[in-house]
């Protein structure tokens, strides 16, 4: 396939993903959301986009992974960097700023 195909695969997944961490916020408005498992009641929506929004990423990820490096080594250090910029950094921000705000809310 097309090079931007796997691309636009690993931006829709991206997006997704995000869209999922905001499902997920807004049912646990006033509440904390744990950081280190998945929260008791999670969305279903959440869930499922979530999941897709992975599953798109991994796929997109790995022939792209192999086109911008050439050696298997170099391909699985920029699928790592681009998995953690994408997908881990944003869910960790998103939560940890979640938590914050609601152990700050007097109420």
């Amino acid at each position: 396939m097309a090079t931007w195909v796997w691309v636009i695969a690993i931006v829709v997944g991206t997006a997704m993903w995000l869209w999922s961490i905001g499902l997920t916020l807004r049912a646990y408005r006033g509440a904390r959301v744990p950081l280190w498992r998945a929260p008791r009641k999670a969305p279903g929506a959440a869930v499922a986009l979530r999941a897709v929004g992975l599953a798109l990423g991994v796929m997109g990820m790995s022939p792209t992974s192999g086109m911008i490096a050439t050696s298997p080594g170099g391909a699985a250090i920029v699928a790592a960097v681009l998995m953690t910029v994408l997908f881990l950094a944003p869910l960790f921000i998103a939560l940890l700023r979640h938590n914050a705000r609601v152990d700050a809310d007097p109420t």
